[in-house]
């Protein structure tokens, strides 16, 4: 998987979780941080990510 490919699937799951959750909360970075998908009944992590400059755009 390149970084092209991991940027668009993570688009996509976070365009999806938005559309189901009306009561969305917002959240706001200024520093490298980790980023997990758990499906909760088997305590499976689904996706993992790391955002080294949030800054960036």
């Amino acid at each position: 998987v390149n970084e092209e490919g991991s940027a668009a699937a993570s688009t996509a799951v976070v365009i999806a979780g938005r559309s189901l959750n009306p009561n969305r909360v917002t959240f706001k970075a200024n520093r490298p941080f980790l980023v997990f998908i758990r499906e909760v009944p088997l305590n499976t992590i689904i996706f993992m990510g790391r955002v080294a400059n949030p800054c960036v755009k």
